[in-house]
């Protein structure tokens, strides 16, 4: 019986040292760079001994990665706690391609880490686009059939190239335009409402009617 407790006891402590030097990792690579972050800065940060980072994770690399992963895993909840759906396509679309906007902006010196790191190892690129961006996607996807199901959107319009669309454009303005290449923020907002008014213009039932006429 003690044993078992022990046992449980060190897998609670470990899953502790291992989120805490997940949650560190992001913190120094935010501030440093992956390449000017050091393990000893990291385990620092998260008041663990720098040998548990080779232990757990195999090194710096390895924390990347299980930083990505944490984010893939909770990218659901994020996604629905943070985007209600929304009674029309347009405010839909819009609400969708402002979200990138945002989380853009908020997570930038973290998004420049992954997404240069992305751009060097698959391994990193797998898990940002099977993991993050198919995810995403896919809720996408969900909320455009609840307004087919419901006639606003046409039968014909293939949900999935909508849903890539609206997450390569937000990407696009939320992260290149806006912190790449250090566009204003309220140019990139009027850009993305923009595209959110042809986008649903192209998809709606009457699209073809009003193009005809």
């Amino acid at each position: 019986m003690i044993s078992q407790v022990a046992a449980k006891r060190g897998k609670r402590d470990r899953l502790l040292r291992q989120g805490a030097l997940i949650e560190a990792a992001n913190a120094v690579f935010a501030e440093h760079g992956y390449d000017g972050a050091t393990t000893r800065q990291i385990a620092e940060r998260a008041g663990c001994s720098e040998g548990l980072i080779h232990r757990y994770f195999s090194g710096k690399r390895g924390l990347l990665l299980a930083i990505l992963d944490s984010k893939a895993a909770n990218i659901v909840a994020e996604f629905e706690s943070t985007l209600p759906d929304r009674p029309t396509i347009p405010e839909e679309i819009e609400q969708l391609l402002l979200w990138h906007l945002d989380v853009m902006w908020e997570r930038r010196d973290f998004m420049r880490v992954a997404v240069s790191q992305a751009t060097i190892d698959p391994d990193t690129g797998r898990i940002i686009g099977r993991g993050i961006n198919k995810r995403r996607v896919d809720l996408m996807i969900e909320k455009l059939k609840r307004h087919e199901q419901a006639g606003h959107i046409r039968r014909d319009v293939d949900l999935e190239a909508v849903a890539h669309s609206i997450a390569g454009l937000g990407f696009a303005i939320g992260f290149v335009f806006q912190v790449c290449f250090d566009e204003e923020r309220e140019l990139a907002r009027r850009i993305l409402v923009g595209a959110a008014d042809a986008i649903s213009r192209g998809i709606a039932p009457d699209a073809n009617d009003r193009g005809g006429s």
